[in-house]
């Protein structure tokens, strides 16, 4: 028995002619190395084999982003005496380790949260005392997500800054990005404790010493998900005569809340001496499915060797079995289907605990202790549908957009999305509290092993299940994008989502979720019905937002014109020829700005 053992861990895996490319570059070439990988192309496999084409005494550095990627790579490399296996983040707490002893190996993870709580009125230019309850939470949730995206992208100005509002989509109220960059002067210096994102931030702004952190060859897998404090992190360990070899796909890039740079990618193929291969064959999909995929990404191959696989349509929640996954765009279709699948008997979960800590900080956020998800009394609802209005309406007076389109805007539905997710939730009950116990229970901390598995395409990278179903599939492309790297992402999203299949993709029947789809007209009446509602209760008026159009309509139809009926958004008139508008923006809080 043991020789046949020895036989099989002897036997070479059968190597695709990239795959041999890559090998030949390791062994005969020199300078750097992007290999464009497609989804199940191999690429740890590929990673361990390049080690057998290394001298011994090369000091190798391998680095991945997934901490199960990283104890795999370990599990093969253990032998390997000069291998050291790392995600990005410990290679930068050792950097600081090294340098700055004193600090805490442990990470703090509220570090900034505590002082941006404790010192808010101090680093604040303008009079937080006129902010509401809820204005103030978002002021000081801007603030932490500027700090947070701030350190990821290196950024030093306001103006840095201004990019990060416009890629997150961050509604910011005042003046938040200059008191972010007075927090992040003040974590370049306290020590003491650091977070996840100093890590790889301190390295770079304290400019830290490679101490024993020089390396001959660095393989980086993910690539295309590194930010920008984590590219520089890794060129700090080079030396004379470095060699990089960096493996992704830029088709899976998905700029989440990691701060993930778009243009990584590009920069580490514009590095000096650098060659591109590709890695074409996808050893998990099924050639129907790699075929489907092709649509969005026309290099990605399949292997010869490989099953047929299927595309299935109209799939009922009844035919989805144990082991399977649902993927979706959106949150709140998952929880629904979570119902479903607890009414039929079938166990499921929903990945993502910071999905579920979202939901609980958004429904801690408006203070309120009873839910009355009907709007017709005041509540958490009433709250969160208020907050989304006005944020709709500071978008069209900022924009001179209508309000449909407001609507249709990444940051609107973004937080419509958790609105309906928290709406399922709340089926049956009317307390807060009793909502936080569900959100625990439905997003467990860990995720479970049996069930149904459900999530978010963003959640899904580097997952895999013999069947996939995806959900709402009409979501995709989002009809929010716009800009020409949103479209890009929502490709992405559905790439990343129809490769995660081996034997069968499959799409869930539509029927019973029209009502995610914002843009007909049956939910856009009930938005405007939820609005006229949630101002009855808290006594506001229904503000109605005109263009030009409608103000020369008004005057050409009506004997006197009713000012109240106009927001901050009001038509100067005397230059209506030259298109020209008043705007009052929400800046007017800078009005009390302290002395």
């Amino acid at each position: 028995m043991g020789r046949k053992k020895k036989e099989v861990e002897k036997k070479e895996y059968p190597w695709s002619d990239f795959q041999k490319d890559i090998f030949s570059w390791v062994e005969h070439d020199q300078g750097h190395l992007v290999v464009e990988a497609v989804a199940g192309s191999g690429k740890t496999t590929t990673l361990v084999k390049c080690l057998d084409f290394i001298d011994e005494k090369s000091k190798v550095l391998m680095s991945a982003f997934n901490t199960d990627i990283v104890n795999e790579l370990k599990k093969k490399t253990k032998d390997r005496e000069n291998v050291e296996v790392r995600t990005l983040h410990s290679l930068g707490l050792l950097f600081i380790k090294r340098n700055i002893p004193q600090v805490s190996a442990i990470p703090e993870p509220f570090k900034y949260d505590s002082y941006i709580k404790n010192n808010i009125r101090e680093l604040s230019s303008i009079n937080t005392f006129t902010l509401r309850g809820r204005e103030f939470y978002r002021y000081s949730d801007n603030i932490k997500k500027y700090v947070d995206f701030g350190r990821f992208y290196l950024c030093q100005t306001v103006k840095d800054l201004d990019f990060i509002e416009d890629r997150y989509g961050i509604d910011t109220i005042a003046d938040e990005k200059e008191v972010a960059l007075q927090v992040m002067e003040w974590g370049k210096n306290a020590l003491e404790t650091i977070d996840y994102v100093d890590m790889v931030w301190l390295p770079n702004v304290l400019f830290l010493k490679p101490l024993g952190l020089l390396f001959d060859f660095i393989f980086i897998d993910e690539c295309q998900d590194m930010n920008k404090a984590e590219r520089e992190l890794v060129l700090k360990c080079f030396k004379m005569g470095t060699r990089m070899m960096s493996v992704g796909d830029s088709s899976q890039m998905l700029y989440e809340f990691s701060g993930a740079d778009p243009e990584s990618f590009n920069t580490l193929k514009s590095l000096p001496n650098t060659k591109c291969l590709p890695l074409s064959i996808s050893y998990r999909c099924g050639k129907n499915i790699v075929d489907f995929a092709k649509k969005i990404v026309p290099t990605i191959e399949a292997n010869e060797n490989a099953i047929d696989g299927q595309i299935i349509r109209n799939v009922s929640l009844d035919a989805v079995k144990d082991g399977d996954m649902i993927l979706c765009r959106n949150n709140a279709p998952l929880v629904q289907i979570y119902n479903e699948f607890l009414k039929l008997g079938k166990k499921s979960f929903i990945r993502g605990k910071d999905i579920g800590n979202n939901l609980k900080s958004i429904v801690n956020s408006t203070k309120q202790d009873v839910l009355n998800a009907d709007c017709k009394e005041d509540g958490v609802f009433v709250r969160l549908y208020d907050d989304l209005f006005v944020s709709r309406n500071k978008l069209m007076e900022k924009f001179d957009i209508d309000a449909d389109t407001a609507l249709n805007s990444p940051q609107i539905q973004n937080k419509l999305d958790m609105i309906n997710a928290l709406e399922i939730l709340a089926e049956g009950i009317n307390k807060s509290e009793e909502i936080i116990e569900k959100i625990d229970e439905i997003f467990p901390k860990r995720d479970k092993k049996d069930g149904i598995s459900l999530s978010t395409i963003h959640k899904a990278k580097g997952l895999e299940a013999n069947n996939v179903f995806i959900a709402c599939e009409s979501l995709m492309p989002s009809k929010s994008a716009k800009k020409d790297w949103e479209i890009r992402q929502e490709y992405n999203l559905m790439y990343v989502a129809y490769t995660r299949a081996k034997n069968t993709l499959g799409f869930i029947n539509e029927k019973d979720f029209e009502k995610f789809d914002t843009s007909n007209s049956n939910s856009i009446a009930v938005l405007r019905r939820i609005e006229q509602q949630v101002n009855r209760v808290l006594g506001k008026t229904t503000k109605v937002i005109i263009n030009e159009e409608t103000a020369k309509s008004i005057v050409s139809n009506a004997k006197k014109i009713d000012k109240k009926i106009f927001t901050s958004s009001t038509i100067d008139f005397k230059a209506t020829t030259n298109n020209k508008r008043k705007v009052n923006a929400f800046s007017n809080l800078l009005k009390n700005k302290k002395k």
